[in-house]
């Protein structure tokens, strides 16, 4: 299809053992799921080519784990219209990108590796904004992301959360009903897998609230989480050339890559403004409405036991 990217050998190949992506099926699978989504009434999702391949490689390419998470993501707005919804490219949104809360630096881990993103929560302030828009800053910057690299969409997402000068104030605004929709969006919804998710940077007072938030969350992740005492221990899973200049990188600057993501917000503001009318219309649905749809976010509940310490 004219819109689609073709993939660079090494990345191909990941595609096609990780992915079960053939290159000369893509197309006509796309054009499968873009006929569903006309002929579901009870939903209205988007039918780009370039997002509906990330959900894709995202479900192995099985048509029917497709729709089941296409018709989540746009389900789960109904439950959680305070990140997916009113997703405006305006002043305030801006205002909020330009703190560095989050920074995607300019190139993937590898040729084959996954795309790494930094969430610096100490740059959210607690009395202008809040979790929950930050969080739907970070969504909206991983749909593009869907869209827009490969990398991302094959490997998946390398998740460094920053903790460094995060005071108890911030900290008590992650309540776990927050933590909770989240998990789900991520896990079970996102066109994108997390790869693995690094917490650096720790404050001690930080660990009590950190570990009960935490506990609404399964038992069992569906990817690696570590938590680093020191900071540097991260390049033990990551080669240090992935990460900014400021973590003593050479992924280049900070300031670069918020540029680069500041431009692509403002390029896709049209994009989002027609974002309200995209989710799904229960009455119209033949059969049992989405559970998340109605708010009912079962299945998220039990210990946070598989947390690694490094």
């Amino acid at each position: 299809m004219a819109g689609l990217r073709p993939l660079a050998p090494e990345l191909s190949a990941l595609a096609l053992s990780d992915c079960n992506e053939q290159q000369a099926e893509r197309g006509a699978l796309i054009v499968t799921l873009q006929t569903w989504i006309g002929k579901s009434p009870y939903l209205k999702a988007r039918t780009d080519e370039r997002l509906i391949l990330a959900f894709l490689r995202r479900c192995r390419f099985s048509v029917e784990e497709t729709k089941r998470r296409i018709d989540n993501y746009y389900s789960l707005r109904n439950a959680f219209p305070e990140v997916l919804c009113a997703r405006q490219v305006d002043e305030a949104l801006l205002r909020q990108f330009d703190r560095g809360i989050h920074v995607i630096p300019t190139r993937p881990a590898s040729a084959q590796g996954p795309r790494v993103i930094i969430s610096q929560f100490c740059k959210i302030d607690p009395k202008q904004s809040s979790p929950r828009e930050a969080f739907k800053l970070l969504f909206m910057l991983l749909e593009l992301l869907a869209m827009e690299c490969d990398n991302a969409s094959v490997a998946g997402l390398f998740y460094v959360v920053d903790a460094r000068d995060v005071n108890m104030e911030q900290m008590m605004q992650y309540d776990p009903f927050l933590l909770k929709k989240t998990f789900m969006l991520v896990d079970q919804c996102l066109p994108l897998r997390f790869a693995e998710i690094h917490l650096v940077n720790m404050i001690p007072s930080g660990q009590t609230i950190f570990n009960f938030v935490t506990s609404f969350l399964p038992a069992k992740l569906p990817w690696k989480f570590v938590v680093h005492k020191k900071s540097e221990d991260l390049y033990k899973h990551l080669p240090p050339e992935a990460m900014t200049i400021e973590y003593g990188g050479s992924n280049g600057y900070q300031a670069e890559a918020l540029d680069y993501w500041r431009q692509k917000l403002l390029a896709h503001k049209d994009y989002f403004a027609e974002d309200a009318q995209y989710g799904t219309n229960e009455k119209l649905r033949v059969g049992l409405a989405n559970a998340w749809a109605t708010g009912e976010l079962g299945g998220t509940s039990g210990s946070f036991r598989k947390l690694e310490v490094d």
